[in-house]
């Protein structure tokens, strides 16, 4: 297999010398150039990565930007050349690795050597793996942060996201404080609508149009979404009974769900296991005040404000959010234009690592260069 990869990495590099020489004038042979030395990078078994060769090492540093009353905090990645660059925030989410994980180091390095400057702002509600719609003012804050360094060209810069990061990217882009300075959205892996995802996870079940089809959500996704609908709750004691019996796995003596208040009633309902027709009445059922903080962390209910082109990439079999996430999102804007889907088979949720065969690779990379040359665009 490795003597394979290096086959298609030497392919790979023998391209890139060829469009190298036909179109490295331009700006879309840059771009290709550019995306052909960066995909390497982020693929775990590349036996060569020779974006290292050509391009410097990137800086890489702990800032603070202004959020009101508090400061936010993030890794700014910068390119080793000067001159002024295209920028990006880039929004991981619950992402249970942390700011240290290798992946996030090489991925904001990798896009800093392709001459952008990288801002990596961190949510410690959501290291506690709590999604609050406050995080979306994080976004912006760095958002504006990242456009006015002297090193960045402000015409340039993009949010893009993974999973719940990428759902908070949309939901930046859509807001009016920054919305029409957004160059464009990267959104990799994340949910159109939260009600949907939540009767998704309560029925272990992905839908899109009239297909239904099994699911079975990963074990963070879950426990987010227990975390999030146990919190809907009012009674502290209740909200503890649940968190017992739902998130630490202990039974609780003498238990009866029918002592429960009806919010407490419908969340317990929803946690224990339902069908697709009962998730969805039982969602409806839930009180207001939680369905309204649920819109408010959906790019769907102000999807017609947001202005930039965006960027849609997924998982096809992801267990954390169904593609049909994605789906969803893209039909939405595919009537105003500026959107560009690609769904892989190569991603296992955010990394490139489920085994493929070596036709059904190659086609993957393929695809996963058409869109990093879309990026890169803005980028050159």
């Amino acid at each position: 297999m490795r003597r394979w990869w290096k086959r298609v990495t030497l392919g790979l590099l023998a391209a890139f010398l060829l469009l190298g020489v036909g179109l490295g004038c331009t700006s879309p042979g840059r771009a290709a150039v550019k995306a052909l030395l960066f995909v390497p990078q982020i693929l775990p078994n590349a036996p060569v990565r020779p974006q290292e060769w050509f391009l410097g090492e990137p800086s890489r540093q702990e800032v603070r930007f202004p959020l009101g009353s508090r400061d936010g905090v993030g890794d700014l990645y910068l390119p080793a050349r000067g001159g002024r660059h295209a920028g990006v925030v880039l929004f991981l989410g619950v992402n249970p690795a942390g700011r240290d994980d290798p992946r996030v180091i090489n991925l904001g390095k990798g896009l800093a050597r392709s001459g952008m400057a990288v801002l990596v702002p961190w949510s410690a509600p959501m290291a506690e793996k709590r999604v609050e719609p406050q995080e979306v003012d994080l976004l912006v804050g760095a958002f504006s942060y990242l456009r006015g360094l002297a090193q960045v060209d402000p015409a340039r810069v993009g949010l893009g996201g993974f999973c719940v990061g990428a759902s908070f990217a949309v939901l930046a882009a859509e807001d009016v404080r920054i919305r029409d300075a957004v160059a464009f959205v990267n959104f990799f892996g994340g949910y159109y609508d939260a009600e949907d995802l939540l009767v998704a996870i309560a029925s272990r079940r992905r839908f899109y149009d009239s297909q239904v089809e099994p699911w079975e959500p990963d074990r963070l996704t879950s426990e987010v979404f227990t975390r999030h609908l146990i919190e809907s709750v009012g009674r502290e004691e209740e909200r503890r009974l649940l968190e017992q019996l739902f998130l630490e796995g202990r039974s609780a003596d003498g238990f009866d769900a029918a002592s429960l208040s009806e919010e407490a009633k419908l969340v317990h309902q929803l946690l224990s296991g339902v069908t697709l027709e009962e998730a969805r009445r039982l969602a409806g059922a839930l009180p207001p005040r939680f369905r309204e903080g649920l819109q408010r962390i959906s790019p769907r209910t102000r999807i017609q404000d947001l202005k930039a082109p965006v960027l849609i990439m997924a998982d096809r079999e992801d267990a954390l959010v169904p593609a049909a996430e994605s789906r969803r999102l893209a039909d939405a804007l595919r009537p105003r234009g500026g959107v560009y889907q690609t769904e892989f088979s190569l991603f296992r949720h955010m990394d490139p690592t489920r085994r493929v065969s070596p036709p059904v690779f190659v086609k993957e990379v393929w695809k996963l260069l058409l869109h990093m040359y879309r990026i890169m665009r803005w980028a050159t």
